[in-house]
């Protein structure tokens, strides 16, 4: 019971995280996909298990996902790059207390990811072998049509709490 997580739904919040999304699209972010990807449970293993109950600990993954990302589109120096694509993450639980998953809404990718199926590869197979906290053929891709900013940004945005934001202001490109 101690590392239940209760949330209490607060729409003050969610709008809050959902105009935040919105002003980056306000801004000039142009969104092109997005991807819902999910971190490995632990399955038997404890340390692994507790790793995903510490907020503090996923948000590490998280940036090391980042990282690993932007190091395969743009290369090592990609902090350096002004013309990167833009990304806004965020991280959720859902119904599993142990399996949280993050949402990513980006850009436009540079060749060769280009095209569904490209971009299909990057997030089931080349991210997962370069980044061993990530499930193998988890991700969720879907283009996003100018037409649903609203919806994607409130859904991003779902869980979002007084206590728990589940944008990660330090990932996301404001």
């Amino acid at each position: 019971m101690e590392n239940q997580r209760v949330y209490f739904y607060d729409s003050r919040q969610v709008d809050a995280n959902a105009q935040g999304l919105n002003r980056l699209i306000r801004r000039g972010m142009k969104p092109k996909w997005y991807v819902v990807f999910h971190f490995k449970d632990g399955g038997a293993s404890k340390k692994l298990t507790h790793r995903r109950l510490d907020d503090q600990l996923v948000d590490a993954d998280l940036e090391f996902v980042k990282d690993q990302l932007y190091t395969e589109l743009y290369g090592r120096k990609w902090r350096k790059k002004t013309s990167r694509a833009l990304s806004y993450w965020s991280k959720e639980y859902g119904k599993s207390q142990v399996k949280p998953h993050f949402n990513l809404v980006i850009e436009e990718l540079p060749y060769p990811y280009d095209d569904f199926r490209s971009v299909h590869v990057l997030f089931n197979t080349v991210l997962p072998l370069m980044c061993k906290c990530l499930w193998k053929h988890s991700a969720h891709i879907q283009p996003v049509d100018h037409e649903e900013h609203y919806y994607l940004s409130r859904y991003c945005s779902k869980e979002s709490t007084l206590t728990n934001s589940t944008i990660n202001y330090q990932l996301t490109d404001f």
